[in-house]
């Protein structure tokens, strides 16, 4: 597959797309531009684009895009590779941003210790090899949730990240009341919540 447009600016910016088999700008440090007016999150600008992945706006006419789809799709082997050699802390910020969700709402549903994350992101250190799994995780869900509907239905007004954000909440009887946000602490929670999603597009439960 040919490659498509990139940044030569690595340490400002990511790249746009990037050639499968290579996740390297997960480890990348850029700034996040602030919202102006000072209300919702305040981290990043984040919208869906066509493909819904994650445009971020850093500032000026550089931007960032978070793949979730290429996130799900990609080798296992790569993932593990990316999670033992630690994300970027502030993509926790842009994640939480896509999903329109307050960014210690999503550290706390991956169980994480809000003071450690914020220090990480301060200084834009690595998350540990425990937190990159569970942040992976929560991206790995909303690409597996974006290639379900496109290979289903596909749609321009279906923003993946928004409705995993509304369904991690919704309490479900096949988890006996318990919401699925409630098992994103964990790998093995988070397997749990990937079949889920399974038997949502083969219509085994609504």
């Amino acid at each position: 597959m040919p490659k498509t447009e990139t940044s030569n600016e690595m340490s400002a910016a990511f790249p746009i797309r990037k050639a499968d088999g290579d996740l390297e700008w997960l480890h990348h440090r850029f700034s996040i531009k602030k919202r102006t007016g000072g209300k919702a999150l305040g981290t990043a600008r984040a919208t869906a684009d066509g493909s819904g992945a994650a445009v971020v706006d850093i500032g000026g006419d550089k931007r960032i895009v978070v793949d979730f789809r290429r996130l799900y799709e990609a080798d296992p082997m790569e993932q593990v590779s990316v999670i033992k050699r630690g994300v970027n802390a502030r993509l926790i910020y842009v994640i939480a941003d896509s999903m329109q969700m307050p960014k210690e709402k999503l550290i706390d549903t991956l169980g994480l210790a809000r003071a450690t994350i914020r220090r990480k992101c301060h200084l834009q250190t690595a998350l540990s090899s425990d937190e990159s799994s569970r942040v992976m995780g929560v991206s790995k869900l909303i690409g597996q949730v974006q290639t379900m509907v496109q290979e289903s239905a596909p749609t321009d007004n279906f923003d993946p990240a928004v409705w995993v954000a509304q369904w991690l909440d919704r309490p479900l009887p096949a988890l006996n009341g318990y919401p699925p946000g409630y098992l994103m602490d964990t790998a093995e929670g988070q397997a749990i919540v990937s079949q889920l999603v399974k038997l949502l597009q083969s219509g085994a439960y609504a």
